[in-house]
């Protein structure tokens, strides 16, 4: 039995996770494991013809506030299509009539003017009124036939009903969906955008998105089938897709959707989207976050150019009206001034006739797609916008030509005619008409060559990305990512081909199990280091695998049963023999355990040469917190309850208080070296050696302060009153970061030892805390600090100001000092934006120090003052614009010292 206790040790882990797995307890953490891999992945391209045509806080500010009138969207499609955009896909549901009839009519057929334009298909039964002629009108007109089998298509739409209604796949199997459930429960049917715009659009489909029960999206539903069609509804991104590359046939197979004889890129060939075990693709996310992936227009510009048009137009008739007035103070005296400007407002006016002629042709499509009074050839277009064209170089050369110079002659010819008042009021007024006209046709003509050049031949996605908007999502790379990027990562998925493709868990546990079993079996006469060293190399085995797996080909296998069973098969493999090999190593544990904290001792029993006096270099980060005036805290405690209660008393909030700290650093992955009084001394790296040691420092100085507030709020009635103010006497720490190379290990005798830091770099940490005070700021970190936490995946994250330099006590060579406002989403606008003010400031102050010999302007100093004294207007409750702008002032009113080096010298501690 000894002799198989590891091979059954194996196989009792693996079947006790397997069958746990499959309750779907670690679906959370296997999507977390996805996300992560996702990550390795290499980035997908991104499709050059995607446009992502925002709603954004722009054209709120420029339109007004949402939701606006519907012919703000028909002016949208008209421009697009004059600047040659190629389809239009709404990420806005249109579901019923607004309160401006005419207004809905020229959206509806804007639609149809612009041509490839798609609306939403809702699959949820909304309890809308429609009629049976209008679904049916849906129906036949927008679903697509296919082939394959019905049910896997249905019972996967049934599974993304419930799980977006309840969060979750449990209880799924209890109700029978062939049945009355399926609407009753998941209220599923069909919810089309109203009959007045769909008519007019090209295609149509379903928005919904899946959403994991973590809350994360991953993956989409391409299909939905329609019982009573017998057809499919296709997603909102397939949809416009299907028409743009033409399959003969869609095929559903229970793993893939076949798009059989597609046309892309000019080829035809076959295109296979794999589909998840419940018949959902998984999405391809870019790596980038939303404001850097893929092309960005925001509505506002196209309304700018639709403003800066009826301008033109107006300021025309202006021009001719006031033309008129100079004509009736002179009778005939302007007549040869009247043609051109009336030749380009009558231009205008019939090309307003010939919209609207042009629009009342758009009344929608029939059944079979044909429109149904003849709608628009390319030859009408041709036309129209060749008008247009014309129209707008008339209006340029019209400017350029000099009329308006002659213009003013003519009146100066009539000066005594008019009289002095009339001349001034007509010249000023002509001068004032011709400058507005001028700009006006500058900016049309800029925006519009401008967006020519992006909108040309894009596949567009109109959508809200306000920061009033609530279609925003979370995906594997951001927390808060607009919906309408979504489908933009839809397309690029199917487009590029560029696919992740999701194989069975169970080849994961397979892997797991014979790596395991091979590994146990070769390692069990080796000794306990090689056992070890094989059994992690197992466990990465089982890691790597699926990484590479979806580095290199995009094949995701779900892991996180793997890793668990080669973890916990290692883990009890390595007790069993343990146990069986009756070797105690609770010895260490029970001698350093007292009075070691938790993490050396795990890394005492890992590695017990640790426990032999000495220490190592290592580069980390050290943290010393101290209480700000607690002398005068301590004074006011005893003046109160007396020394002797007052000892008491102060002890215990002491030990409440620097308690909170310490858990907000030992949180962020921090170890608590010693306290001494009020100070806490700690550092980061060590025992568990961490990369990103620095930027943990940062956060927990940044915890800790978020901790004192808490404490202080909570206590203050258990803290004395200060005589001062009359308000609780708070407590308020100071911090001090630096990060490099400094002494860790146990310190003392072989009776007495003490895990800790040591080093001119762990000096400079206590130091930088006393330099605070001169700067009025609370965490004050060296640049090699702020280098290593601004660095990488943390790069942005955390909100700085940069300080100049410092030369503290005892220490001859200048540091450069960084004072850490927090992380940047935790940070109100204000903050950020005085930080933004400050660093320029700081960074006028400092110019010249690379040259310090050279005289420091003076002008760049008071430059820098009005940076600090803005920044400081902005958020006045910090004293560090402060402590600058009396720097400033004092140099400049006192003079500027001969060297400008930027280096502060402390003069105490």
């Amino acid at each position: 039995m000894k002799k198989f206790a590891g091979l059954i040790t194996v196989a009792l882990i693996t079947v006790f996770w397997t069958l746990i797995s499959l309750t779907g307890v670690f679906s959370k953490f296997e999507n977390r494991l996805y996300d992560l891999f996702l990550g390795l992945k290499k980035a997908p391209q991104e499709a050059p013809e995607l446009l992502l045509v925002e709603i954004d806080n722009f054209a709120i500010d420029e339109i007004g506030p949402w939701p606006w009138k519907r012919d703000i969207y028909g002016n949208t499609l008209l421009r697009m299509k004059e600047l040659g955009a190629s389809q239009a896909v709404f990420d806005i549901e249109f579901l019923s009539p607004s309160n401006f009839p005419e207004l809905d009519e020229y959206f509806a057929q804007s639609l149809q003017f612009f041509g490839n334009s798609y609306l939403t298909i809702n699959t949820s039964e909304l309890e809308i009124p429609y009629t049976d002629v209008e679904l049916n009108y849906v129906r036949n007109r927008f679903l697509f036939n296919f082939e394959g089998n019905k049910d896997i298509i249905e019972e996967g739409n049934h599974k993304s009903h419930y799980e977006a209604k309840f969060n979750t796949l449990r209880g799924y199997d209890k109700y029978d969906w062939s049945g009355d459930d399926a609407k009753n429960i998941l209220a599923e049917g069909m919810s089309p955008a109203m009959n007045q715009f769909i008519s007019r659009a090209k295609g149509a489909g379903f928005t919904n998105v899946i959403v994991d029960a973590d809350g994360i999206r991953r993956r989409v539903e391409l299909l939905s089938y329609d019982n009573a069609s017998g057809k499919i509804t296709a997603q909102l991104i397939l949809a416009p897709l299907l028409s743009k590359i033409q399959p003969e046939k869609i095929i559903r197979t229970k793993n893939k959707i076949i798009l059989k004889n597609a046309i892309i890129d000019g080829k035809t060939r076959t295109l296979e989207i794999p589909l998840d075990e419940y018949g959902r693709m998984v999405i391809n996310w870019t790596h980038n976050n939303y404001g850097k992936a893929y092309r960005h227009e925001s509505v506002m510009f196209l309304h700018q150019m639709d403003k800066a048009e009826n301008n033109i137009y107006l300021l025309l008739k202006e021009i001719l009206s006031t033309l008129e007035d100079v004509d009736s103070a002179v009778y005939n005296s302007v007549d040869s001034f009247f043609e051109v400007p009336y030749n380009l407002y009558s231009a205008y006016t019939d090309i307003l006739d010939y919209k609207n002629f042009i629009l009342s042709a758009c009344t929608g499509y029939d059944i079979d797609s044909n429109p149904i009074d003849g709608g628009i050839d390319e030859a009408t277009y041709e036309e129209y916008f060749a008008l247009r064209e014309n129209y707008f170089r008339d209006v340029a050369e019209f400017i350029i030509t000099g009329y308006d110079d002659k213009l003013q002659e003519k009146l100066f010819e009539l000066r005594d005619s008019l009289g002095e008042d009339k001349y001034e009021e007509f010249a000023g007024t002509f001068g004032e008409l011709f400058d507005i006209l001028k700009n006006e046709s500058e900016m049309y003509d800029s925006l519009f060559n401008e967006k020519k050049n992006i909108y040309k031949d894009s596949f567009c996605i109109i959508g809200h990305t306000a920061s009033s908007s609530t279609d925003l999502g979370t995906t594997p790379f951001e927390r808060s990512y607009p919906n309408v990027g979504t489908h933009a990562n839809v397309y690029n998925t199917i487009i590029n081909q560029d696919f992740v493709k999701q194989i069975s868990w169970f080849w994961g546990i397979i892997i797991s199990f014979i790596l395991l079993v091979v590994t146990v079996e070769l390692t069990k006469k080796k000794r306990v280091l090689i056992q070890n060293l094989a059994g992690v190399a197992a466990i990465l085995i089982v890691v790597a695998i699926p990484a590479i797996a979806m580095r290199v080909g995009g094949l995701y296998i779900p892991s996180f049963t793997a890793i668990l069973i080669s973890f916990t098969g290692y883990l009890a493999v390595t007790i069993m023999r343990f146990i069986l090999a009756d070797k105690d190593k609770k010895f260490l544990q029970a001698t350093f355990g007292a009075y070691v904290a938790p993490a050396v001792v795990a890394e005492i029993v890992k590695h017990p040469e640790l426990a032999s006096l000495g220490g190592k270099s290592e580069n980390l980060t050290a943290l010393f917190s101290d209480v700000k005036t607690f002398s005068g805290f301590t004074e006011v405690i005893n003046n109160e309850a007396g020394e002797e209660k007052g000892a008491e008393r102060l002890v215990e909030i002491l030990n409440d208080y620097l308690g909170v700290l310490s858990d907000a650093i030992m949180d962020c992955n921090g170890t608590i070296d010693k306290y001494v009084g009020d100070e806490i001394v700690s550092f980061f790296g060590a025992p568990i050696p961490a990369k990103n040691n620095a930027y943990d420092a940062c956060v927990a100085g940044i915890r800790m302060l978020q901790a004192e507030k808490k404490f202080n709020e909570e206590n203050k009635d258990r803290l004395p009153i200060n005589p001062k103010t009359g308000e609780p006497f708070y407590l308020h720490s100071r911090v001090g970061l630096n990060t490099g190379n400094m002494v860790v290990g146990n310190m003392g005798t072989e009776k007495k030892l003490n895990y800790t830091i040591m080093g001119n770099n762990v000096n400079l940490a206590s130091r930088l805390e006393g330099t605070n005070k001169v700067y009025g700021s609370w965490i004050m970190c060296s640049e090699s600090t702020w280098l290593k936490a601004n660095e990488g995946e943390y790069e942005g994250k955390l909100v700085a100001r940069k300080f100049d330099c410092v030369r503290v006590i005892n220490v001859k060579k200048p540091v450069g000092i960084y004072n850490i406002l927090g992380l940047k989403d935790e940070l109100s606008e204000q903050q950020i934006k005085a930080a933004e003010l400050f660093n320029q400031g700081i960074e006028i102050y400092l110019k010249g120090t690379d040259t310090p010999e050279v005289t420091k302007d003076v002008k760049e100093l008071k430059e820098a003052f009005n940076l600090f004294k803005q920044a400081d207007e902005m958020y006045p409750e910090d004293l560090s614009s402060k402590v600058f702008m009396k720097r400033c002032a004092d140099f400049i009113k006192d003079g500027v010292p001969e060297i400008w080096d930027g280096v502060y010298t402390m003069t105490s501690k």
